[in-house]
């Protein structure tokens, strides 16, 4: 194998060694199972540990994840090369990983020790807890099913800990995971509590607190925090630090307030200090530090007064997670937070830490050559200057419209809001793909951290990981109560795996079903009164995976993972059962497209041909509709893609046409099957001949001639550049690069910030570097 070279960046003013994890793509044929080794500047080995996340379709190795220990400088960039077959041994961490005890788990690395039984998790013998108190005050604790060990290895072991929170009496509240990592030469523990909202009935859980809690050997005699701009806090106890909103904390009882608190805070005691530290503490208020005499204490959902967030405005941006003194959390959602617990003082830089860890990253062109992001050219390739330049402003100007419109929030953190004016996005255009794909362009590691921030939330929030009768009887009974076509709800069935749309509160069941209908009739008036309202879980046309994917090849994120293959029994039982027709509908084209493009996402994992063959299914539903005449998908349009009194248009937009043809193209990437290639190039000419005004330098929104111009909506520019690819017609190359230069024009001045901008940004993303590859690659073609 051919060295790699890996870049670890520092986004941080941080020295000294840290840990590195992370998933780095191959080339397929490169590698198979073999040792490798990690090599410095200089060309010594240095301690690695790897693992095979993904193989491609020969064996070799695709995505290798890497644990190992980097000291770049403050804001600079470590190189390492990685290379296979080397004979000798490895070098072992100075301070290994050892595995002291494997039922149940006992683990040791340099200072620290961590136990693990059913009773929760021992850090050199301060006991670790995950307490929550429900709606009448009852408070349950996480109790162990099982303590396992999920990774074994010198530089980094993981023990995983399944169970669920009970009340003393065994009552149960819902279901909890907590994997705690131990790594080699680092003086800290990684902890991540997760819970699933898996209650057996009702279909809102209503929590009072939820915290995770240290309990000191010795009496807490003082806590220190970080405050704002890098001051330090300090009282005795008890005392709490409470981050209410994104940009507002107080301190109880001094009655000291600030903006953004860095989430860091250290118990002293007379046998020395506790420091814990949560990743992006601010932007997931509430949240709060606290002591009292026995135990440091992260508030992931903190005690709050009735009336605390009455201020909140507008009420559909946050009003659904709080009701009077409770947290509201969903039948079937997930959170989980990242702490890091260090047995030292130095909470400043534990905080630096914990919210920009250390990622390997191949140099882009080696990355990008791997075939594993699709055709993309790296940033600074030739051609590609003004389209480097466009999506950093892009990418940044979406992320300061987050910032300007205060999208944060304890379950809304890695969202954007304003889809149609009073919901949350649900990251739909699949944000963290654009993200992810530009850290790839680039090895800018702030990509992928705002990229995994987003998936994180998708995979936690939006999907459904558990259905119970009432969450069922509030879908059939209030929800779609009013539905007149009933063959979706009848063929359906609510289930594990399915994805909420754009909605308020993420995912319904918050507000009553005519308050909400009254917030869109606002935003998005209906001359029927009946807006669709996105509170059922049926849209598979909002089906967004790859994104998920690609984080967790990037990271080795097992929720992730669990997560995708979640949604791909859903999607591949949907499509076996043959009951649900995707065809026939005006939006039959997105729900076969973005389902088809979920299935190849998860196919990834471990190249099932389940999954092959579900796309192989919905493929040739897409050839059965295709007219043999004109090559186009045609539909009777509906209101708002035509409006004509006399007779609506058929036809569809241009947009959904798009997404069965990106699906189509992407299958047969996969598949090889000869029928898609022709099916194609008619779709695209129907598409170009039908919607293309040459004037306008882009497509018009559907096949009504009264449809506005839309711009060049990604997906479509992705289609067309897609096209170039695999046919290189002259005429599918001019009108791209007519596009591509309307879409230039239109982005010269960056969108206000305003609700819903994140739309623009995800759904302009898509596709553009794919569409601005192609014309890099043609730039000598007349």
């Amino acid at each position: 194998m051919e060295a790699l070279t890996v870049n670890v960046t520092n986004l941080t003013a941080l020295t000294g060694p840290r840990p590195v994890s992370g998933g780095v793509p191959l080339p397929e044929g490169m590698a198979s199972e073999a040792p490798f080794a990690l090599l410095d500047r200089s060309g010594r080995p240095v301690p690695v540990q790897t693992q095979t996340l993904a193989c491609w379709p020969d064996g070799s190795i695709r995505w290798l994840l890497l644990d190992f220990t980097a000291a770049p400088p403050p804001h600079g960039t470590a190189c390492f090369r990685l290379v296979c077959d080397t004979p000798g041994r490895l070098p072992l961490p100075e301070r290994p990983v050892e595995v002291l005890r494997l039922s149940p788990p006992c683990l040791r690395s340099g200072g620290i020790c961590i136990q693990a039984d059913t009773s929760g998790l021992l850090v050199n013998g301060a006991r670790i807890s995950l307490t929550a108190r429900s709606e009448n005050g009852q408070r349950f604790t996480a109790a162990g099913d099982s303590a396992a060990l999920e990774t074994c290895g010198p530089l980094r072991t993981t023990l995983l800990l399944r169970g669920s929170l009970r009340s003393a009496s065994g009552d149960r509240l819902f279901g909890f995971q907590m994997r705690a990592s131990l790594l080699a030469d680092f003086e800290g523990v990684l902890l991540e509590p997760l819970i699933v909202v898996d209650s057996e009935n009702d279909a809102l859980t209503l929590l009072r607190e939820m915290r995770l809690t240290i309990q000191t050997p010795s009496p807490v005699t003082r806590m220190s925090a970080g405050g704002d701009e890098g001051a330090t806090h300090s009282f005795e106890p008890p005392v709490r630090l409470f981050q209410h909103g994104d940009s507002t904390y107080g301190i109880e009882p001094a009655g000291l307030h600030g903006r953004r608190a860095p989430g860091w805070a250290t118990a002293a005691t007379a046998d020395g200090a506790v420091t814990v530290a949560l990743r992006d503490f601010w932007q997931q208020w509430p949240k709060s530090l606290e002591t009292d005499s026995s135990a440091l204490s992260v508030g992931l959902f903190p005690a709050f007064q009735e009336g605390t967030f009455d201020r909140l405005e507008p009420w559909y941006k946050h009003d659904y997670l709080f009701h009077q003194n409770c947290y509201r959390l969903r039948c079937g959602q997930a959170r989980r937070w990242q702490i890091w617990l260090s047995p030292g003082t130095d909470g400043p830089s534990l905080a630096a830490h914990a919210c920009a860890p250390l990622f390997p990253a191949l140099d882009p062109t080696p990355s990008l050559a791997t075939g594993v992001w699709g055709d993309v050219a790296p940033e600074g390739s030739p051609g590609m200057e003004s389209y480097d330049r466009l999506a950093r402003r892009m990418l940044e100007g979406f992320q300061a419209a987050i910032d300007t419109c205060g999208d944060y929030g304890a379950m809304n953190w890695g969202d954007w809001f304003g889809e149609r004016g009073c919901n949350w996005g649900n990251n739909e255009y699949d944000t963290s793909r654009q993200l992810l794909l530009q850290f790839a362009r680039t090895g800018d590691p702030r990509f992928l951290l705002a990229g995994q921030t987003a998936a994180r939330h998708t995979a936690e929030v939006d999907v459904i990981h558990h259905v119970n009768d009432d969450l069922r009887r509030y879908f059939l009974e209030e929800v779609c109560a009013s539905y007149t076509n009933r063959s979706i709800i009848e063929n359906y069935p609510i289930r594990p795996g399915m994805m909420h749309a754009h909605c308020v509160g993420h995912v319904g069941g918050f507000h009553t079903v005519e308050r909400v209908r009254e917030a869109f009739q606002v935003f998005t008036p209906d001359a029927t009164g009946k807006p669709y309202l996105c509170l059922d879980p049926y849209n598979v046309g909002h089906m967004f995976a790859q994104g998920m994917a690609w984080c967790y090849f990037l990271t080795g994120d097992p929720w992730i993972r669990e997560t995708l293959e979640r949604i791909g029994e859903n999607l591949a039982r949907l499509v076996e059962d043959r009951k649900l027709c995707f065809t026939g509908r005006p939006c039959a084209g997105r729900e076969l497209g973005w389902t088809m493009l979920a299935l190849a996402a998860i196919y990834e994992l471990e190249l099932d041909g389940r999954y092959l063959n579900a796309m192989r299914i919905l493929a040739e539903d897409a050839l059965e509709e295709q007219d043999p005449h004109c090559g186009g998908w045609l539909q009777e349009l509906f209101g708002g893609h035509c409006d004509c009194r006399r007779r609506h248009h058929v036809g569809e937009a241009g947009f959904i046409t798009s997404i069965r043809l990106n699906a189509l193209m992407r299958y047969h990437q996969l598949s090889g099957d000869e029928r898609i290639p022709p099916a194609v190039r008619r779709g695209i000419d129907h598409m170009n001949e039908d919607l293309w005004r040459d004037e306008k330098r882009g497509w018009r929104y559907t096949s009504c001639p009264a449809s506005p111009h839309m711009g060049q909506p990604g997906v479509t520019m992705m289609a067309i550049a897609g096209a170039v690819a695999l046919f290189g017609e002259k005429e599918h190359l001019r009108l791209l690069r007519r596009a591509w230069a309307g879409f230039e024009s239109a982005w010269e001045k960056l969108p206000a910030p305003s609700p819903g901008v994140g739309k623009t940004y995800s759904s302009s993303l898509y596709g553009s570097a794919e569409a601005a590859t192609q014309i890099a690659k043609n730039s000598q073609e007349v």
